[in-house]
């Protein structure tokens, strides 16, 4: 791509001229204008338009590695009680999915509970062996609140299909709902119990996926400061420069079409847009925050 050669920082009509191609270079739906768009096109106005690609994956990449190795760690850590890749989640999230349809097979609603007794043992005693393996994995060791209101519902579901069953004629699948209700009330009392009687041990599950942010945040930051060192390293001054004024033309003059984007404070180096839009919500949770 050309370079911008010759153009100084100061130069009215050479920077009136850069910030038109400037934002030929933009999006033209306005509605995918932001930041980090103005300071990509102005590298590439500049003469760095490889460079800036270059920045946009590092920092996306930097991100992305940042909550993929805060869920490693999390995993490492809590093994299936962690929030995040923890298998207890989706296997107790898909016995209560089972315990629901029992339930209401064993309410006879739409079916005859006689004809569907086989198909109310299977569901019910899949989601009774499943919370089971739960609950002895867990052992005397706090869930956090998510998984508690899954064993929550749990209870209830395999305590309405057991109330259904004992307001009919037995039959032979009553012993088996009997022990499910049994066993997935007395574990919601079980570890309803053990959150209440370790209660650091229970704010520290309760509070793990924030913990596991704050501290990867000092290594994106670190990664961060990397990125914009080796941007600064590869523009040198002078291009900086220029893509600076170049970003803060090119911001006022949307601005003054009433295109008013987030802003970008003077200082801030050249890449320094595009990195902090990239690298700001590099979690879920952030976003909620926000």
């Amino acid at each position: 791509m050309e370079r911008a050669r010759g153009w100084k920082v100061g130069d009215p009509g050479e920077l009136a001229e850069q910030v038109a191609r400037t934002r030929s270079n933009l999006p033209p739906n306005r509605a995918h204008i932001d930041a980090r768009e103005v300071e990509r096109a102005a590298f590439g106005v500049v003469g760095h338009r490889d460079l800036a690609f270059q920045v946009w994956e590092d920092a996306h990449a930097a991100a992305v590695g940042a909550w993929r190795e805060c869920r490693r760690r999390m995993r490492r850590e809590y093994g299936g009680r962690s929030p995040h890749g923890g298998w207890t989640f989706p296997v107790l999230f898909l016995s209560l999915l089972a315990a629901g349809v029992g339930a209401a097979l064993a309410s006879g609603a739409r079916t005859d509970p006689e004809a569907t007794q086989g198909v109310l043992a299977v569901l019910v005693g899949g989601s009774t062996v499943a919370d089971l393996v739960v609950l002895a994995v867990a052992g005397w060791r706090p869930w956090n609140r998510a998984v508690v209101r899954l064993q929550i519902g749990l209870a209830i579901a395999l305590g309405a299909a057991t109330a259904f069953q004992l307001s009919r004629p037995e039959m032979w699948v009553l012993p088996l709902v009997i022990a499910g209700g049994v066993i997935g009330v007395g574990g919601m009392l079980l570890v309803l119990l053990v959150r209440m009687l370790r209660p650091e041990e229970r704010l520290e599950i309760d509070t793990v996926i924030n913990v596991a942010v704050e501290r990867m945040q000092p290594e994106l930051d670190a990664r961060v400061a990397e990125i914009r060192a080796n941007a600064s390293e590869e523009l040198g001054v002078e291009d900086s420069a220029r893509i600076v004024a170049l970003r803060t033309a090119v911001l006022a003059d949307l601005a003054a079409e009433g295109i008013v984007l987030e802003p970008v404070p003077e200082q801030t180096p050249a890449g320094g847009a595009m990195i902090a839009a990239l690298t700001a919500h590099w979690h879920p949770y952030s976003r909620q925050k926000a």
